[in-house]
């Protein structure tokens, strides 16, 4: 089962609907317990776009689609956001770690999602913890440069 069939397991109460006629712009839209999906995706790309839909899902309130207010971004923020730390766990961060990557690209590859998606997901990090985080037997921290330091603590 691939990260994007995972996703879709775990939030079984959205119905998901690949629909061609999407425009190539829009790669998904969340109406109520309903997720469209644009199927001119790469892999990545759609576990991204699925992340994201299922975040909307979970976290936005009405017709959010212009962003014409601010409440309206906050909204787009929060659930882009929420939709990164799906599909980059700091359990991730650590298997990263674990394979000695040392790029962005690697650890995108590694997780199947995009450049871009990993980058969201270690911004979105920063702000939770800005001063880093101890999980298992680790302590990530995240800089603002966009960087990951993981140490392992020593028994």
């Amino acid at each position: 089962m691939d990260k994007v069939e995972k996703l879709m397991a775990h939030f079984q109460s959205i119905h998901y609907i690949f629909d061609p006629a999407m425009p190539d712009g829009q790669k998904g839209l969340s109406v109520d317990d309903y997720v469209y999906l644009n199927p001119r995706q790469t892999s990545a790309e759609l576990t991204s776009t699925v992340a994201e839909e299922i975040a909307h899902y979970l976290t936005t309130s009405g017709d959010i689609t212009a962003q014409d207010t601010n409440e309206k971004r906050k909204q787009e923020q929060k659930a882009r956001d929420l939709g990164s730390t799906l599909i980059v766990t700091l359990q991730d961060i650590i298997d990263c770690y674990k394979e000695h990557f040392t790029n962005v690209w690697e650890c995108a590859d590694y997780l199947e999602i995009t450049r871009h998606s990993f980058e969201q997901a270690i911004k979105t990090y920063k702000k939770l913890y800005p001063s880093g985080i101890d999980y298992q037997n680790y302590r990530i921290i995240f800089a603002a440069d966009g960087t990951i330091g993981v140490y392992e603590f020593c028994e």
